[in-house]
């Protein structure tokens, strides 16, 4: 099966196809880790079975549009042409060279579509991708169109990075069994989680930092003040006071904020020059605001990424594909969004579910270049419920990770590393301490908040929560003093931020980096393969300028009879634009372009 990657693929996703093939079942889930590769494998699973005659057509739904487009030109690299612009009502109605549809759960859920796809699916053996196919326990017409769109798909894949455990909400074609606790739970066909992704620098380690400020409020009619601390907050009413107090955008607490945000994105654009942060906002008027604040604190533009700007899927891609520092976004930039190069996350958002946080937090954590393995930088208000979420997400790194060691305790003793030199001697011949220095807080002066000068930050110092940093940072293994100060050493030398102390000493340990006076043997980074343009892309350019010739035909020479020349042009070469091939839409335009040659000798 060597020829269905277009790349060298994860040895996951080796594992993962493999196993899918040795039970190749009707409904398979695969729960993996956001960011750990679920698409690629996806489409491996899909180029394999039409390679083995098994189907004829694919059909990928996800919940975004931007998903649908982003499945097309990922399916494009493995040869497999899928349209994201048909007519869910006639969804194979399109031009021979794709061979499926790529929708979102939405068009699907459009009353007469689950019954077209129905009758497609009745003529036609398909494979399904349901990707993020939670969404269809959280949306009950979701969930009710998906089944019966689907029921007679040939196979169904199932895609997730946060599956339900229990049965509140079922998941479409998921199956579930009975927990020790008398509970259902999803079963998992394949398991690939955020701990065995961390371990293999599939996905990156989070360095949360919850920032602390005192609050206070003073009641319309009373003279009496209350100070509120954020990392205090633990009744529902709090917390949401006191995050409309900090986020609001003429807080002091954001300025402060950015100015430690810049500063740590700057370190990392040292060695990552086009690392990007994603702030996440609640609404328009905060983005826009907080984009104002970005500009004043930094200098830098940042680019505002709303769901209901026409132009948002151009600037996401425009900003993807760029080296500026900043990207504001409300509800865009969600789940399956790949912009790799973001590194740093600051969460200023009221929307405090472990599933939303769990799917922003995957924006920073992807891994496109395995010499840069960092660790995501993520800033938060200081509040318990964020702190237990971070911790929540952390807990199951650790856990898993344990759990993989146990699985392979025999194999690690078989290569088990030499044993260090003695710590005594190690640590008297460095000139490194043996702790790290501790944040230095920062004050700021008191600013009004809110309207009326009800609430405002009382001059205080914002800290980092140490205590949850160093746990997310150093995690559970134990290490050796001589490693902490090579670590160290590495950092002085080269510039890396401070938080990098425990990745890098981890790092050390694997082998994956060099210690300082050692020699390390560097192996050259592997040639990427050459742009692929998903058919689409090519029908859509093609399109826009056999349009634009015939405008030009009717405009000059036809009195506007647009329609007319359009017309003409179809009849000769078959150039339709909703089922027009490339090769005919190609000769279209050499079409359009000899007869307006032929017109223009003629006017002369």
């Amino acid at each position: 099966m060597s020829d269905i990657w277009p790349r060298r693929p994860r040895s996951w996703q080796e594992a993962a196809l493999a196993t899918y093939v040795a039970h190749l079942q009707q409904d398979f889930l695969a729960a993996v880790c956001p960011g750990g590769g679920k698409t690629v494998f996806a489409l491996a699973v899909a180029k394999y079975l039409l390679q083995q005659g098994k189907i004829k057509k694919v059909i990928v739904v996800s919940p975004t549009e931007a998903l649908t487009r982003q499945w097309c030109d990922k399916a494009a690299e493995f040869g497999v042409s899928l349209d994201p612009d048909c007519n869910v009502k006639a969804p194979f109605q399109h031009p021979r060279q794709f061979v499926g549809i790529s929708v979102t759960y939405q068009a699907v859920a459009v009353p007469g579509a689950a019954h077209a796809l129905c009758n497609a699916l009745n003529m036609y053996s398909a494979f399904v991708i349901l990707d993020e196919v939670h969404h269809t326990g959280e949306d009950k017409a979701w969930g009710d169109a998906v089944l019966w769109a689907f029921d007679l798909a040939r196979y169904r894949l199932l895609l997730t990075g946060t599956p339900k455990r229990s049965d509140t909400a079922k998941i479409a074609f998921a199956t579930y069994h009975v927990g020790p606790d008398g509970r259902q739970y999803i079963h998992r066909d394949y398991t690939y989680g955020t701990g065995r992704g961390v371990r293999d620098f599939v996905i990156r380690r989070t360095d949360c930092r919850f920032y602390d400020a005192e609050v206070k409020e003073i009641p319309y009619g009373e003279e009496i003040t209350i100070s509120r601390n954020l990392s205090e907050a633990l009744r529902r009413d709090d917390v949401s006071d006191l995050l409309r107090a900090v986020m609001a955008p003429d807080s002091g607490w954001l300025y402060v904020l950015m100015q430690s945000v810049h500063k740590e994105l700057m370190a990392i654009r040292r060695t990552v020059p086009d690392a990007g942060c994603l702030i996440l906002a609640d609404n328009q008027d905060k983005a826009e605001a907080y984009a104002d604040i970005v500009k004043r604190t930094t200098g830098c533009e940042a680019t505002v990424v709303i769901s209901k700007d026409d132009k948002a899927k151009e600037k996401l891609d425009a900003f993807a594909h760029t080296r500026d520092p900043y990207i504001i976004a409300v509800r865009m930039v969600s789940e399956g969004v790949d912009i790799p190069r973001l590194r740093v996350l600051v969460y200023l958002t009221r929307t405090k579910t472990e599933l939303f946080f769990a799917q922003a937090t995957a924006r920073v954590v992807r891994i496109s270049n395995e010499r840069d393995t960092d660790p995501a930088v993520i800033f938060m208000p200081s509040l318990p419920v964020l702190q237990e979420l971070a911790q929540g997400l952390e807990d199951d790194v650790v856990h898993e990770i344990a759990a993989l060691e146990r699985e392979h305790a025999s194999a690690d003793a078989d290569t088990a590393r030499p044993s260090p030199p003695p710590a005594e001697s190690a640590g008297t011949n460095s000139t490194y301490p043996a702790t790290l220095p501790e944040a230095e807080p920062s004050d700021f002066s008191s600013i009004e908040v809110g309207p009326g000068g009800q609430m405002s930050l009382l001059p205080s110092t914002i800290s980092i929560d140490n205590v949850a940093l160093q746990q997310t940072l150093l995690g559970t293994n134990v290490h050796e003093p001589y490693q902490h100060y090579q670590a160290q050493d590495v950092i002085d030398r080269y510039g890396y931020p401070q938080t990098f102390i425990g990745p890098i000493r981890q790092m050390i340990s694997d082998g994956l980096v060099a210690a300082p006076g050692s020699q390390q043997t560097t192996v050259p980074p592997e040639e990427p393969p050459p742009a692929i343009m998903a058919d689409y892309r090519v029908r859509a350019h093609l399109r826009n300028e056999l349009e634009a010739l015939a405008r030009r035909i009717a405009r000059q020479h036809m009195n506007d009879n647009f329609t007319g020349v359009r017309n003409q042009i179809n009849r000769e070469t078959g150039a339709y634009a909703q089922y027009g091939n490339i090769d005919q839409l190609k000769a279209g335009n050499v079409y359009a372009k000899e007869w307006l040659l032929r017109l223009t000798g003629t006017a002369r």
